[in-house]
């Protein structure tokens, strides 16, 4: 067991915070402290930390985040069924967590292959990232903060790409389900996840990440007769996001004329996900009203 920390060039105090801490947590497991000296993002950090890794398997913990005391041993064991249900060790676990919002609202949020049902992997997971297809237990996020996997795992993917500021996790996930990975899922939750606010998370931020996401799948898109949907559903989305209501109307009856199968099944498969985003919705308007001059 070891503790790895990655400082991404912070300008607080944060560095001597965790120095202190481990001066004064001496029983805890070995701590070991990586730091950047430019800001090079979540997936770069992620990355320096698969390489400095000394495990056969890693957790991950962010910043603003809240760990349960046995999240280890339940995703471990659970790791376990999943390589044994595929026959191999393409495999990777996430937990449910607690969404805690800063006005004090809890949403949980479920995770893909939740324990009632079959592991998921394959183009099921794929299609339900990319497109929003519902299939059984496919439905949930794979959040980064709850996730456990092998280091040969991240390896064998290339782990994270550092091009994507934001939704590099959601790449990831891509990437393993169309190299035919399995996700296991916990449905407790073993994370409690502190919604807090940054530049990166910005609508625009997050508008961008998106994007950037479709296009680099854009072969995936194309392959299924998505691609020109998205092009256009893309925009519709920020416009829901910003609740620009009229200007959304238009864009969702622009798609329906060019694609009306298309748009029914959109729509009907983003109702599972309906409450988390209202909640994403809430929380980014109140946080970029918060942010403005």
């Amino acid at each position: 067991m070891e503790v790895l920390v990655i400082d991404d060039a912070s300008t607080d105090d944060t560095l001597s915070a965790i120095e202190e801490f481990i001066q004064n947590n001496k029983k805890n497991p070995p701590i070991r402290v990586l730091q950047n000296q430019e800001n090079l993002g979540v997936a770069s950090c992620r990355n320096r930390l698969i390489d400095a890794a000394n495990g056969e398997f890693i957790a991950f913990f962010d910043d603003d985040d809240i760990s349960q005391p046995q999240r280890i041993s339940i995703q471990m064991a659970r790791l376990a069924e999943a390589e044994a249900f595929i026959g191999k060790d393409l495999a990777i676990c996430h937990s449910a967590r607690q969404q805690i919002y800063p006005n004090g609202v809890i949403h949980y949020e479920q995770t893909m292959g939740g324990q009632t049902g079959e592991i998921p992997s394959g183009d099921a997971v794929v299609e339900r990232i990319l497109l929003g297809r519902v299939t059984p237990n496919v439905i949930g996020s794979c959040a980064t903060c709850s996730q456990l996997g092998r280091k040969t795992v991240y390896q064998r993917l290339g782990c994270f790409d550092e091009k994507l500021r934001r939704a590099e996790d959601t790449d990831f996930a891509i990437r393993l389900a169309l190299a035919g990975g399995a996700f296991a899922g916990v449905d407790e939750a073993l994370v409690q996840q502190l919604i807090t606010p940054g530049t990166e998370k910005r609508l625009e931020a997050e508008h961008e990440a998106y994007v950037a996401l479709l296009h680099k799948h854009r072969e995936f898109l194309a392959l299924h007769g998505w691609l020109g949907f998205f092009e256009l559903w893309q925009d519709a989305r920020l416009l829901h996001l910003k609740g620009q209501k009229a200007a959304l109307l238009r864009k969702l009856a622009l798609i329906g004329i060019r694609y009306p199968l298309k748009t029914v099944q959109k729509l009907l498969w983003s109702l599972p996900a309906s409450k988390t985003r209202r909640q994403q919705k809430r929380w980014h308007n109140a946080h970029n009203i918060a942010e403005s001059p």
